[in-house]
């Protein structure tokens, strides 16, 4: 029986190939003649406006519509997600059963609002990755740092040297490992931290001007100089100075219960004008920046390809007419500075309290051990403002008011000052666009 099977198989095989054989030249005749037809055919409907030519471009403009859809369709199930993660944390934070109810409270409302700047933060964050996914920012540092190559400064002319300058203070490309390699940001700190003859107020004025002719300024640059401003303060007119006070006091006592205080001492030999524009100067330049703040922009949609981005303050905010070279007029640029901001103004105003408190304590004798206590008149302290107890007084109002600026630091804090801030972390070009930070890829490794 297999013997037969196998037989009648063959037998059909080669009956099947000789079939196949015999219509092979009509198979190929009918080939043949659909290829012709149907590329007549495509050929008629491409010249006719039909085609991939055509229908690809719409393709491409639907697919990123629908990518943006899907982007905005997550919407609220990142709602769900960040309530669920803040009512976790409330939670967890107020967890011990000791903690009075006045102390619970406060901390779930602290949790309240930095998570509703968490909220914001992310939601910027997803719309910038959005606009990535479907073309409309350059996702590059090449691409970003190309941005106004075509309106480049000429070498050495004014604008050239506001890009060479805040290229080197603030570059998009290179984070602070980077930049402690450029002996030229070297420079500019050691300029930001000395406060002899008013040098960094003078410095920290002409960087507020390189990034006020931005026309309209950044918001992050502003925000970023009045923080980084505010922390040099803190460190040099306040950790420094009071270490250099430290020394002169000890310098200046000598055995035997003398001294030469009033010559040797912490700022006796300093002069006033020096003192006086370092005082002022961190006072002034802070509120010259925070003016600036609602006419600012946000550079981040310098990266925008294609169609333009409504204005940044076309939602929340109070808005009037444009100002500086910016559309709108938002009072909530800045997000949660302007609290500080308050603060910045209520420490000078005490410092000024503390430093004439000092020179009135002088003036009338009031030192333990000194001279008969006598009265005194606001000429009086005047007339002292010049002498050595003046300078004293200014002096440690100088430090007084640069402790005070501590609260400046926390805003510092690698990621939480963009989240307290609601902006997005910006940098300049070679050309002196401000464009989003972003740094060069990673080498390859060439041992693996």
């Amino acid at each position: 029986i297999t013997q037969g099977a196998r037989g009648i198989a063959q037998s059909s095989s080669q009956g099947l190939s000789t079939v196949g054989q015999k219509y092979a030249p009509i198979a190929d005749s009918i080939q043949s003649y659909v290829k012709e037809k149907a590329g007549l055919n495509m050929q008629a409907l491409a010249d006719a406006g039909y085609g991939l030519p055509a229908v690809g471009p719409k393709y491409e403009a639907a697919k990123k519509a629908g990518t943006a859809q899907l982007f905005d369709l997550g919407a609220p199930v990142r709602a769900k997600v960040m309530f669920s993660l803040k009512c976790s944390t409330q939670e967890a934070a107020t967890a011990d059963p000791d903690m009075p109810s006045s102390i619970r409270e406060r901390v779930k409302g602290m949790v309240d609002v930095f998570w509703s700047d968490l909220t914001v933060f992310t939601e910027q964050m997803f719309e910038d990755q959005k606009l990535q996914s479907i073309g409309k920012l350059a996702d590059t540092v090449d691409e970003l740092g190309a941005i106004g190559k075509d309106t480049a400064p000429m070498m050495l002319s004014p604008r050239w040297w506001r890009a060479f300058c805040l290229y080197r203070i603030k570059p998009f490309d290179r984070s602070i490992f980077g930049q402690i390699k450029d002996p030229v940001f070297w420079s500019f700190t050691i300029l930001s931290l000395f406060t002899g003859y008013g040098i960094r107020i003078w410095f920290f004025a002409f960087v507020l001007m390189l990034i006020v002719t931005g026309c309209p300024a950044d918001e992050f640059q502003l925000v970023s100089y009045i923080l980084g401003f505010k922390g040099s303060q803190f460190i040099s007119s306040g950790i420094i100075q009071a270490c250099i006070a430290a020394v002169r006091y000890y310098m200046c006592v000598h055995p035997g219960g003398t001294h030469t205080c009033d010559v040797d001492g912490p700022g006796a030999r300093e002069d006033i004008v020096s003192g006086l524009s370092d005082f002022l100067g961190s006072c002034i330049l802070t509120w010259v920046a925070f003016f600036f703040l609602p006419c600012s922009g946000r550079s981040a949609g310098s990266r925008v390809v294609g169609e333009a981005t409504p204005a940044a303050g076309a939602s929340g905010g109070e808005q009037q007419a444009g100002c500086f070279g910016n559309k709108t007029y938002d009072l909530s640029k800045g997000g949660r500075l302007t609290g500080l901001l308050g603060w910045d103004i209520t420490a000078f105003l005490l410092s000024c309290c503390f430093a004439y408190f000092l020179m009135y304590v002088d003036s009338a004798h009031l030192r333990p051990g000194g001279e008969k206590t006598t009265s005194t008149n606001f000429a009086a302290i005047l007339d002292d403002v010049w002498k050595w107890q003046g300078h004293t007084a200014i002096f440690w109002a100088r430090v007084f008011y640069a402790m005070l600026c501590f609260p400046f630091m926390v805003f510092l804090i690698p990621g939480l000052n963009s989240i307290l801030t609601h902006t997005t972390a910006t940098g300049y070009n070679r050309n002196g666009a401000c464009v989003p930070c972003m740094l060069h890829p990673m080498p390859e490794d060439k041992n693996k």
